[in-house]
């Protein structure tokens, strides 16, 4: 049997144990109450917001574009340059103000800064539009020229054709030419948006070498017919300035004959075989006037060519620029050398030029079996010569392998070469 003092002990130690437990209980509760009244620190966003935002910016990913209650209200592509609006940014700011569309909005996370915007391409203001115009459906999307996303706009649009593609038409948008895809066309409709008209043709100049006339050496060694002092060519593009013709660049040319773009009166300027021509390349630099140079590749290396930013280097073969080769004419070898040596030169001499799908036929000569040799290559446009019974331009509709060139020589006056310009109406 347990004594009493035994007892009186344990209960004390019980009493002491509950005791303790309470006084956990009630600094539990007292904790919890103080913690609850207790103003948490407040986060401040501020710098990092402001670490996106500037008055140009770029997209990071494709993102989402809001309105200003927060709805989804289209996409945007990434790496899509953007300039904002003006804002007062502060620790609550989670959207930026597009300038470049008004009404929309981007996340700031969706952003990042840039220094100034690139700078866009706007030659397609020098085209004419059509007097026909998209109506787009309630969703539009909006494309480069290389088909990468810009918007996608939960909207419709009516807007002027600039450029009628296969599947898809150029339009003028945020002052910049973009695409809308066929499946997003609602329909087309007349519409009265210019009374300029297409040309009637494009004229096409055919020059060969260059020389400065103020040097002896280089007049001494260029002194046959197709040598052209500078004096001469600057005259020549004093003319062409005179006139406000449009110097094209060769896919232009060929959408005007495909009717897949309208033009002002406009010169195709082209120069044969590449020797002799860093004082020509020099003046349509200085005039920024475009031209093409038809390269024979295996005279000159495509990577070491003199060019800028207005020249355009297409073929003029790899190495079938050689006298007599063919029994016909000078003998270019396009019209008579087997297949598989034809189609192994147009190969390397694509290859070399960034696959162009431009050529000029040596010598101008050509036939049946040389066109068919070109198109088995890939290419989808070709130069001869000029025709004395023909106007020597090219219309829309030409034959695109027989594209005929007006040929300046060094005795060709400023009156012939108006007299050429002005059967273009």
């Amino acid at each position: 049997m347990k004594s009493k003092k035994n007892s009186k002990s344990n209960n004390k130690v019980i009493i002491f144990c509950l005791i303790l437990f309470l006084i956990v209980i009630i600094s539990f509760m007292v904790l919890s109450i103080k913690s609850k009244n207790t103003v948490m620190p407040i986060i401040d966003n501020t710098k990092k917001i402001e670490n996106h935002y500037n008055e140009f910016v770029k997209t990071n990913k494709e993102s989402i574009l809001y309105n200003n209650k927060e709805e989804e209200i289209g996409k945007i592509g990434k790496d899509v340059e953007l300039t904002l609006n003006n804002m007062n940014i502060d620790k609550d700011t989670e959207y930026f103000s597009i300038k470049d569309l008004e009404g929309y909005y981007i996340k700031y996370t969706d952003v990042d800064k840039i220094d100034k915007l690139a700078e866009v391409n706007d030659r397609y203001k020098n085209y004419i539009p059509f007097n026909k115009n998209i109506v787009t459906n309630d969703k539009t999307s909006f494309y480069d020229e290389e088909d990468n996303l810009i918007y996608t706009l939960n909207k419709s649009f009516d807007l002027p054709i600039i450029i009628k593609e296969d599947n898809k038409y150029g339009v003028e948008f945020n002052d910049r030419l973009l695409y809308i895809k066929n499946e997003d066309v609602k329909e087309t409709k007349e519409n009265y948006n210019t009374d300029k008209t297409n040309s009637t043709g494009i004229s096409v100049l055919n020059y060969h070498a260059f020389y400065d006339e103020n040097d002896a050496e280089a007049s001494a060694n260029c002194n046959t017919s197709i040598c052209h002092s500078k004096k001469q060519f600057r005259s020549q593009l004093e003319l062409i300035k005179e006139k406000g013709m449009l110097t094209l660049k060769m896919k232009e040319v060929e959408m005007y004959i495909d009717g897949k773009v309208r033009l002002p009166k406009s010169v195709l300027i082209t120069i044969d075989d590449g020797g002799r021509t860093k004082d020509g390349i020099d003046l349509l630099t200085e005039y920024k006037m475009y031209a093409t140079i038809f390269l024979v590749t295996s005279w000159f290396d495509p990577k070491d060519y003199y060019k800028t930013e207005y020249i355009e280097l297409h073929s003029h073969s790899h190495h079938m620029h050689e006298v007599g080769d063919c029994p016909t004419g000078q003998g270019g070898g396009i019209q008579c050398l087997d297949e598989k040596t034809i189609q192994e030169d147009l190969r390397t001499s694509r290859e070399k030029l960034n696959n162009t799908t431009y050529f000029c036929y040596p010598f101008y000569e050509y036939n049946e079996y040389s066109i068919k040799m070109l198109k088995e290559a890939g290419f989808t446009m070709a130069f001869i010569g000029e025709s004395t019974n023909s106007d020597n331009l090219i219309h829309v509709g030409s034959d695109k392998f027989k594209l005929r060139r007006f040929v300046i020589v060094n005795y060709t006056t400023l009156n012939d070469l108006t007299k050429y310009f002005d059967q273009i109406k």
